[in-house]
């Protein structure tokens, strides 16, 4: 017989479930985390499905564009749980969630504590209604929910200690830099050659440098930021040790030791002191 979504303690038990098994697989290795994880109601993000499907290590497909591309999606808990990780948030952070959905807002929202605050854009209208709605609905409704183009930013909340991007980008738009404060954080999943990570980067001493990669999927960047699957350059410029590749054009491999420095609008991988050739 199926759980009923109605059902507190049951509701309860699928959560503690799903966290276990989240800290089982190496997911989630922070204590804030797994909290965070066993008190944030997903089903009330993901209405009309039972709350076995709910609560699977799984992504629940929500809308699909005329063509039948999937355009929104409430992401595996797996994936959102490496994120947050990789996102170290802190108590009083204030964070921006680049596309939403609602239940990574709520996590978030978890994670900063009373003193933080959490903005979240996304550029579709009915997305948006949803991720209030929910929110709402679980009683995180101090979360600011905005229709936006996330290519900007939101440039009237900044500065952010944390931007987490939740679709797929091309790029590292200079938006999200000029508003991320100093020492702060990015993770976003970004597609490069052919593959996408989660790629965590750190704000040093005024360059991007990666921190974590873990491989990943997610719906793709709608609205100025969007690139189709054939349209994504391989483009790379060797010159000595580096690497120059054009914001909006980011398509090579990075080799491993590299890190991305944003320069006037370029991004520049340079090599690491001890990195190999």
């Amino acid at each position: 017989m199926a759980a009923r979504r109605d059902d507190p303690a049951r509701a309860v038990a699928a959560r503690a479930k799903l966290t276990r098994h989240l800290i089982a697989e190496g997911a989630i290795r922070d204590e804030r985390v797994a909290a965070a994880f066993q008190r944030v109601p997903r089903h009330l993000f993901v209405p009309r499905v039972p709350l076995r499907v709910a609560y699977a290590d799984d992504v629940v497909l929500m809308k699909r564009d005329a063509e039948g591309m999937v355009i929104s999606s409430v992401s595996q808990p797996s994936i959102i749980a490496v994120m947050l990780e990789q996102a170290a948030i802190r108590p009083g952070d204030h964070v921006l969630e680049i596309g939403s959905g609602g239940y990574n807002a709520a996590l978030l929202r978890e994670l900063t504590g009373p003193a933080g605050r959490v903005t979240t854009a996304d550029i579709d209208p009915d997305v948006v209604g949803r991720a209030r709605e929910g929110l709402t609905c679980a009683g995180y409704d101090d979360v600011r929910v905005l229709q936006a183009d996330g290519e900007f930013g939101v440039p009237g909340d900044a500065p952010y200690d944390r931007i987490v991007v939740t679709v797929t980008a091309w790029d590292i738009p200079p938006a999200w830099v000029d508003q991320l404060r100093p020492g702060g954080r990015i993770v976003v999943p970004l597609r490069l050659g052919g593959q996408t990570r989660s790629i965590a980067f750190e704000e040093v001493e005024g360059h991007l440098e990666s921190s974590s990669a873990v491989m990943c999927g997610f719906v793709n960047m709608q609205g100025a930021g969007a690139h189709p699957d054939d349209d994504v350059p391989e483009l790379a410029v060797w010159e000595g040790a580096e690497l120059s590749v054009q914001a909006h054009r980011v398509g090579a491999e990075l080799p491993p030791g590299f890190h991305l420095v944003r320069r006037h609008h370029t991004f520049t991988v340079r090599r690491l002191a001890g990195a190999g050739s």
